[in-house]
Protein backbone atom coordinates (compact mmCIF):
# COMPACT_ATOMS: atom_id res chain seq x y z
CA UNK A 1 0.00 0.00 0.00
CA UNK A 2 1.34 3.35 -1.21
CA UNK A 3 1.87 5.68 1.96
CA UNK A 4 2.15 9.58 1.60
CA UNK A 5 3.91 11.48 4.86
CA UNK A 6 3.55 14.98 5.63
CA UNK A 7 5.17 16.64 9.00
CA UNK A 8 3.99 20.20 9.27
CA UNK A 9 5.90 22.54 11.36
CA UNK A 10 4.87 26.11 12.29
CA UNK A 11 3.05 27.93 15.02
CA UNK A 12 -0.80 26.67 15.60
CA UNK A 13 -2.26 29.23 13.16
CA UNK A 14 -0.12 27.91 10.35
CA UNK A 15 -0.69 24.19 10.92
CA UNK A 16 -4.02 25.25 11.14
CA UNK A 17 -4.44 27.04 7.59
CA UNK A 18 -2.17 24.33 6.24
CA UNK A 19 -4.64 21.76 8.18
CA UNK A 20 -7.80 23.11 6.41
CA UNK A 21 -6.24 23.08 3.25
CA UNK A 22 -5.02 19.45 3.06
CA UNK A 23 -9.12 18.75 4.50
CA UNK A 24 -10.44 20.42 1.65
CA UNK A 25 -7.56 18.40 -0.80
CA UNK A 26 -9.03 15.13 0.75
CA UNK A 27 -12.13 15.68 0.71
CA UNK A 28 -12.45 15.34 4.42
CA UNK A 29 -15.13 16.98 6.99
CA UNK A 30 -13.24 19.00 9.63
CA UNK A 31 -11.72 17.82 12.21
CA UNK A 32 -10.63 14.62 11.23
CA UNK A 33 -7.04 15.84 11.51
CA UNK A 34 -5.22 15.86 14.62
CA UNK A 35 -1.97 17.81 14.85
CA UNK A 36 0.65 16.56 16.92
CA UNK A 37 2.76 18.25 19.50
CA UNK A 38 5.69 15.85 19.03
CA UNK A 39 7.74 15.48 16.16
CA UNK A 40 7.61 11.73 14.64
CA UNK A 41 10.12 10.40 13.18
CA UNK A 42 8.89 9.67 9.37
CA UNK A 43 7.86 6.33 9.02
CA UNK A 44 8.03 5.42 12.34
CA UNK A 45 4.46 4.09 13.81
CA UNK A 46 2.69 4.90 17.23
CA UNK A 47 1.68 2.10 19.54
CA UNK A 48 -2.56 2.29 20.12
CA UNK A 49 -4.35 3.72 22.45
CA UNK A 50 -7.14 1.98 23.82
CA UNK A 51 -10.10 4.05 22.62
CA UNK A 52 -8.29 4.49 19.59
CA UNK A 53 -8.31 1.16 18.96
CA UNK A 54 -11.58 0.68 19.74
CA UNK A 55 -12.65 3.74 16.83
CA UNK A 56 -10.26 2.08 14.61
CA UNK A 57 -12.47 -1.60 15.55
CA UNK A 58 -15.54 0.21 15.19
CA UNK A 59 -14.80 0.71 11.49
CA UNK A 60 -13.97 -2.52 10.65
CA UNK A 61 -16.52 -5.36 8.43
CA UNK A 62 -17.15 -8.13 10.98
CA UNK A 63 -15.55 -10.78 8.77
CA UNK A 64 -12.34 -9.32 9.51
CA UNK A 65 -13.21 -8.71 13.21
CA UNK A 66 -13.71 -12.44 13.72
CA UNK A 67 -10.35 -13.16 11.86
CA UNK A 68 -8.54 -10.48 14.11
CA UNK A 69 -9.99 -12.26 16.81
CA UNK A 70 -9.20 -15.41 15.66
CA UNK A 71 -5.46 -14.88 14.99
CA UNK A 72 -5.58 -13.28 18.84
CA UNK A 73 -6.02 -16.34 20.27
CA UNK A 74 -2.78 -17.17 19.35
CA UNK A 75 -0.62 -13.68 18.16
CA UNK A 76 2.77 -15.60 18.73
CA UNK A 77 1.99 -16.81 15.43
CA UNK A 78 -0.96 -18.41 13.65
CA UNK A 79 -0.47 -20.39 10.13
CA UNK A 80 -2.58 -19.41 7.37
CA UNK A 81 -3.58 -23.58 6.98
CA UNK A 82 -4.67 -23.56 10.66
CA UNK A 83 -6.76 -20.21 10.09
CA UNK A 84 -8.97 -21.37 7.09
CA UNK A 85 -9.63 -24.29 9.30
CA UNK A 86 -10.38 -22.32 12.55
CA UNK A 87 -12.44 -20.24 10.34
CA UNK A 88 -14.14 -22.58 7.61
CA UNK A 89 -12.79 -20.44 5.25
CA UNK A 90 -10.46 -20.79 2.17
CA UNK A 91 -7.02 -18.46 2.16
CA UNK A 92 -8.36 -16.27 -0.20
CA UNK A 93 -11.71 -15.39 1.66
CA UNK A 94 -9.62 -14.57 4.66
CA UNK A 95 -7.07 -12.22 2.42
CA UNK A 96 -10.38 -10.45 0.93
CA UNK A 97 -11.90 -10.12 4.69
CA UNK A 98 -8.68 -8.78 5.84
CA UNK A 99 -8.83 -5.72 2.82
CA UNK A 100 -11.18 -4.25 5.51
CA UNK A 101 -8.02 -3.22 8.00
CA UNK A 102 -6.37 -2.01 5.24
CA UNK A 103 -9.61 0.56 4.91
CA UNK A 104 -9.66 1.74 8.32
CA UNK A 105 -5.76 2.16 8.59
CA UNK A 106 -6.09 4.95 6.06
CA UNK A 107 -7.78 6.78 8.90
CA UNK A 108 -5.12 6.09 11.29
CA UNK A 109 -1.90 6.19 9.29
CA UNK A 110 0.23 7.06 12.08
CA UNK A 111 -0.40 3.61 14.30
CA UNK A 112 1.16 0.47 14.40
CA UNK A 113 -0.72 -2.60 11.44
CA UNK A 114 -2.81 -4.68 13.88
CA UNK A 115 -1.84 -7.58 12.33
CA UNK A 116 1.40 -8.85 10.31
CA UNK A 117 2.05 -11.83 8.24
CA UNK A 118 5.19 -13.73 6.69
CA UNK A 119 5.67 -16.16 4.42
CA UNK A 120 5.99 -19.94 6.72
CA UNK A 121 9.44 -21.48 6.85
CA UNK A 122 10.00 -25.12 6.83
CA UNK A 123 6.68 -26.14 8.53
CA UNK A 124 4.59 -24.09 5.43
CA UNK A 125 6.75 -23.24 2.60
CA UNK A 126 5.07 -20.54 0.48
CA UNK A 127 1.94 -19.63 2.96
CA UNK A 128 1.14 -17.14 5.42
CA UNK A 129 1.84 -17.07 8.97
CA UNK A 130 -0.31 -14.43 11.03
CA UNK A 131 1.87 -12.21 14.28
CA UNK A 132 0.30 -9.83 16.38
CA UNK A 133 1.95 -7.77 19.62
CA UNK A 134 0.63 -9.06 22.83
CA UNK A 135 -1.03 -5.24 23.52
CA UNK A 136 -3.33 -5.07 19.77
CA UNK A 137 -4.15 -8.99 20.78
CA UNK A 138 -4.99 -8.02 24.22
CA UNK A 139 -7.14 -4.66 22.87
CA UNK A 140 -9.08 -7.23 20.41
CA UNK A 141 -9.94 -9.88 22.97
CA UNK A 142 -11.41 -7.40 24.91
CA UNK A 143 -13.54 -5.52 21.91
CA UNK A 144 -14.65 -8.88 20.91
CA UNK A 145 -16.11 -10.24 24.46
CA UNK A 146 -17.28 -7.05 24.82
CA UNK A 147 -18.97 -7.17 21.37
CA UNK A 148 -20.51 -10.61 22.24
CA UNK A 149 -21.65 -9.26 25.35
CA UNK A 150 -24.03 -6.62 23.60
CA UNK A 151 -25.13 -9.43 20.89
CA UNK A 152 -26.27 -11.61 23.85
CA UNK A 153 -27.74 -8.37 25.66
CA UNK A 154 -29.58 -7.76 22.05
CA UNK A 155 -31.52 -11.10 21.85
Amino acid sequence: MARIVITIEGDSQEIGAIQEVLQRLAGLAAGEFEVSELPRVPGEREAWTFEEFRQFWSRLQDGARQILAEIAKRPEGYPMVELERALGVPARVIGGRLSSVGHAMRRFPHKEEPVEFRTGGDEAPGRRIYFMRPEIARMIRRLASEGAAEEAADS
